[in-house]
């Protein structure tokens, strides 16, 4: 009996349905070790409300495809995208037990909620990087804006079991155990004039990622602010230190990129278990920002004097009522909070769909070599 090709109509929206029935598995060969022997799932969430709706499209075009492609790797879709961001998040944790991967479609907001999807959980999250900024998928050599080359990236990754293993930073409310704020991050936390120029971005009305973050970091350069903070860090050769900050920039990375390709954090490894603490030392002139900012784009900022850049294991950061009032907290581009937080790294605490060519790179230039175990 032929498979069944499944239609757009089998697609019903809401709370995890099953999208698609795949029919018979006979085109399938049993005899390959890398197809499934058996039916599994792939739970999708998209981000319809993203770039002024053109968001919705991109996810249709990104679930047609996975259902016309899914069935010949044994596989159903779900979809599991809600009416809000955080019923998405709900809907994706709720499905986690049933699925063999998560794959997020969008930009590094969807791989925000990705990763508090599947952290610690040993769950393979796929990235198809089709947002404004994919700072995340960029660092890592994934395919970007590309949207049928990067589904069938992922589907390779499952059927030749290739994964690496990554560290995601994690920031808690440090007032009350976590209760106010939990999230972990894959990318970057910003806490001042890096937060306010992405939030920025987020409202701009320019029609391109990387334009909008340029235009919103010359504006936010032209009026720095300086901020209030206390930090408490322990570095990463275990010594401890405490002191306040009164700085326009204070960031903590994970990953290299920002902003749609600023290098922010260049020298970060995503498997060293370690993250890295940016500040200004002390308020720029515009021209001096300005000249920053063009130096970030191309990783060559760490080596201005106005830059600090240290290797982290965790730090506290909260208000000094010196300066101005921090902003709101922007973890990978989503507003969570404001300080008191504490921040670590969680080694390897998220598993991530890697495509075989990417991964044989990633295993040369890993330091065990154990970075693509599944």
């Amino acid at each position: 009996m032929p498979m069944r090709t499944p239609k757009s109509s089998d697609i019903r929206n809401g709370n995890g349905i099953v999208m698609c029935s795949s029919g018979s598995d006979g085109n399938r060969s049993m005899t390959d070790p890398a197809v499934p022997p058996s039916r599994g799932n792939i739970v999708v969430v998209t981000n319809p409300a993203s770039d002024r709706g053109r968001g919705r499209s991109t996810g249709r075009q990104a679930l047609d495809y996975l259902i016309r492609r899914c069935p010949q790797y044994g596989l159903d879709v779900i979809d599991v995208t809600g009416a809000t961001r955080r019923e998405s998040l709900d809907n994706a944790r709720r499905q986690i037990a049933r699925a063999d991967a998560l794959v997020v479609v969008g930009g590094d907001g969807m791989v925000s909620l990705g990763v508090n999807a599947v952290a610690d959980c040993d769950i393979p999250l796929g990235i198809v990087a089709c947002g404004s900024g994919n700072d995340f998928a960029r660092g890592l050599g994934l395919p970007v804006g590309h949207l049928e080359t990067s589904i069938e990236a992922i589907l390779a990754s499952l059927r030749y079991r290739s994964a690496i293993n990554l560290d995601l930073g994690h920031v808690e409310s440090a007032d009350d155990g976590g209760e106010r704020v939990n999230v972990f991050f894959a990318g970057m936390l910003n806490c001042s004039i890096d937060a306010a120029i992405n939030d920025r971005a987020n409202h701009s009305a320019l029609p391109f990622g990387g334009l909008r973050y340029l235009d919103a970091g010359i504006r936010e350069a032209l009026h720095v602010k300086e901020y209030g903070f206390h930090v408490d860090v322990t570095y990463d050769d275990g010594n401890v230190d405490d002191y306040e900050l009164t700085t326009p920039l204070l960031a903590i990375a994970n990953a290299r990129f920002i902003g749609s390709g600023i290098e922010a954090s260049p020298n970060s490894r995503l498997d060293d278990g370690m993250l890295e603490m940016l500040w200004a030392k002390w308020k720029p002139s515009a021209p001096q920002a300005l000249h920053v900012l063009a130096q970030a784009y191309r990783g060559r900022h760490l080596g201005n004097p106005l830059i600090g850049y240290r290797r982290i294991s965790a730090v506290t950061i909260s208000a000094s009522g010196q300066g101005a009032e921090p902003p709101l907290l922007m973890s990978d581009g989503e507003i969570i909070g404001r300080v008191p937080v504490r921040v670590d790294a969680h080694h390897k605490a998220l598993k991530l769909l890697i495509p075989p060519a990417v991964l044989r790179q990633w295993r040369h230039a890993s330091h065990d070599g154990r970075s693509g175990e599944w």
